[in-house]
């Protein structure tokens, strides 16, 4: 049975999360929320009202494609209408926040998922307990040129409040969060001073985490530049470990492994299909779970308030 999605949101996510949905037969589009006027939702059913959305009994999953800040709000009250929920990157803007939205997920009993569809890059056989070690060494590059007027103006990217920062939160957290699904939650950050376009706006973030495995990870995300990387590198005693540009690739002794880069879309649509399960079960996603970002969220916060992290 394929179930129906209720769309909050149709900006660049709300779309994608759209074009995901295309010719999926687990779910579909049931419904767009949209409060701006002037944005066209095509063919689209669309909603007046958050409260209508609230009482569709055609909606079983709500997907929060909004800036991150007030995002736990409208999930915790999605949750209580008995909506299963899947929210954008990140997730939320502090750890307290997570723990709201996973406490109203228990009291409903429904299922809550995040899109950070490039954990679906990770093949099934890459076990964390082979990286969380503390011989684990792990590298982080992202480079990613945003023009200044994407973090200006009357928008909610130039509202820290709203947007969470800059490079780290919108850009850099895919790859973060593909390391800390490898290497767990950090025991402390540790920050160079970043460059802002705007107080609470960053375009460069270098840092460095050490794991409470003991794992350790330098990173350095940059918008300012015109070349384009996505690379992380994990090496252990058994071998290595890299995403670049989508591409994984595992090293043990002289075994190599490697797994294409697939579309983003492909990816978002797996998200899905991983929802619609966990919906029809009732059961926590097995990949795409918000348990999983609660290290992210741990370290995106630490970048936004600009201090020292030990847990």
């Amino acid at each position: 049975m394929s179930i129906g999605v209720g769309i909050v949101g149709f900006g660049a996510a709300g779309r994608q999360h759209v074009t995901a949905l295309e010719g999926l037969d687990e779910a579909h589009v049931a419904a767009v929320l949209e409060q701006d006027t002037a944005i066209d939702t095509g063919h689209l059913p669309r909603l007046s009202s958050w409260q209508e959305l609230l009482s569709d009994q055609h909606i079983a999953l709500v997907a929060l494609c909004l800036p991150p800040g007030g995002r736990a709000e409208l999930a915790v009250q999605a949750l209580d209408a008995g909506k299963a929920v899947l929210l954008e990157k990140p997730p939320a803007v502090s750890v307290t926040e997570i723990d709201r939205i996973t406490a109203a997920a228990r009291r409903a009993g429904m299922p809550v998922g995040v899109m950070l569809q490039h954990r679906m890059r990770l093949p099934a056989t890459t076990s964390s307990a082979k990286w969380a070690l503390p011989a684990v060494t792990a590298v982080l590059e992202v480079a990613r040129f945003r023009p200044p007027a994407h973090f200006r103006g009357a928008g909610w990217r130039s509202d820290p409040a709203s947007a969470l920062g800059g490079i780290a939160a919108h850009l850099g957290v895919h790859y973060l969060d593909l390391a800390c699904q490898l290497l767990g939650r950090p025991r402390a950050v540790r920050l160079a001073p970043a460059r802002e376009l705007a107080p609470g706006i960053d375009t460069r973030v270098t840092g460095h985490i050490e794991f409470r495995s003991g794992a350790t990870l330098a990173f350095t995300m940059t918008a300012e530049s015109p070349a384009r990387s996505e690379r992380l590198q994990l090496f252990g005693p058994e071998g290595s470990l890299s995403v670049v540009d989508g591409t994984v690739t595992t090293q043990v002794g002289e075994t190599e492994h490697v797994v294409p880069a697939r579309p983003t879309a492909e990816l978002r649509r797996r998200v899905y299909q991983e929802m619609a399960d966990a919906v029809a079960t009732g059961q926590s996603p097995p990949r795409c779970h918000l348990e999983g970002a609660r290290p992210i969220t741990e370290i995106l916060s630490t970048i936004a308030q600009r201090t020292k992290f030990e847990a």
